[in-house]
C-alpha cells in the first residue's frame, strides 16, 4: 500500500469486515473506555488552572502520568522530558485566560500549541498535545468533531485506505460507517490501538482473539491504580 495514495478498501463496508470491525469497538469499550470516562469526570471536577496544570504534566485520574508521556520519557531522557512537560504546563496555567467553556477544539488546540511552543528542547510531541488538549476539553465540556491524527492513529487511518498527507484530521464521514456512531476522540483511541487488527481485516484474515489478548496484555502493563486505565497506543 502506498501510504501517500493509499486506496480504501471495500472489505471495511461488508458484513466480514462490520463485524470484525464491531468486536475491536466492543473490546475498546469493555477495556479501554472506563478509564477514559473516569479521565473525563477527573477533569471535570478540576478548576480552570489545576485542569491546565494536570494536562500539561499528561496526568490521568490517579494523578499519574499518561502512558504516552512515560513512552516519551523512556526516549528522550526522564529527566530532559519531566522538565519539557513541567515548562508545557506552566505555560498552559499562564494561558488558562484563554480558555473557555465549550471553546471549539481546534482553537482549544492552537492554545495548546501555543504553550508547546517554548517548551523545548525537547517538546512535547504531538500525540502528547493532543493528549493535554483533549483533557482540557473535558473540562471545558468540549469534544473534537474530526479525528485528529498523529502517528499511531495516523498509521491506523492509513491502513484503512485513507490519505493523510497533509492533513491534520480527518471527518468521521470518511470511515468505515462503525465508526462513524462514535464520538471522534473514541475513534481516535480506536484507530491508534488496534492498528494490527485493523491490518487483519484489510488483509481479509479471521479475526484473531489472540491478538486482542495481547493488546489487553499491553494495557495490563502500564503503570496506574485502576486495573482499566492502560492505553498501549
Amino acid at each position: 500500500m502506498d501510504e501517500d495514495n493509499p486506496e480504501y478498501h471495500p472489505i471495511f463496508d461488508t458484513q466480514d469486515g462490520i463485524v470484525v470491525l464491531k468486536r475491536i469497538v466492543e473490546h475498546y469499550t469493555n477495556v479501554f473506555l472506563p478509564c477514559e470516562k473516569k479521565d473525563r469526570k477527573h477533569y471535570r471536577g478540576l478548576t480552570k488552572e489545576e485542569a491546565a496544570r494536570a494536562a500539561g504534566l499528561v496526568l490521568r485520574h490517579d494523578e499519574q502520568r499518561h502512558s504516552h508521556a512515560n513512552s516519551w520519557a523512556g526516549k528522550k531522557g526522564p529527566e530532559d522530558s519531566a522538565a519539557a512537560l513541567v515548562r508545557f504546563s506552566q505555560a498552559l496555567v499562564e494561558r488558562a485566560g484563554k480558555l473557555y467553556e465549550r471553546m471549539p477544539f481546534p482553537e482549544l488546540h492552537d492554545v495548546v500549541e501555543e504553550a508547546a511552543g517554548p517548551a523545548g528542547p525537547p517538546k512535547p510531541e504531538p500525540l502528547l498535545r493532543y493528549d493535554a488538549a483533549l483533557m482540557l476539553a473535558w473540562h471545558l465540556r468540549t469534544e473534537p468533531e474530526d479525528v485528529w491524527l498523529h502517528s499511531g492513529t495516523g498509521r491506523g487511518v492509513r491502513t484503512l485506505g485513507i490519505s493523510t498527507k497533509g492533513r491534520k484530521t480527518v471527518i468521521l464521514d470518511e470511515l468505515p460507517i462503525v465508526f462513524r456512531e462514535l464520538p471522534a476522540w473514541q475513534v481516535e483511541d480506536i484507530l491508534c490501538i488496534y492498528g494490527l487488527v485493523i491490518h487483519r481485516v484489510r488483509e481479509g484474515k479471521l479475526m484473531d482473539e489472540a491478538l486482542f489478548a495481547k493488546i489487553e496484555a499491553k494495557q495490563q502493563q502500564m503503570a496506574c491504580g485502576h486495573r482499566r486505565c492502560k492505553t498501549s497506543c
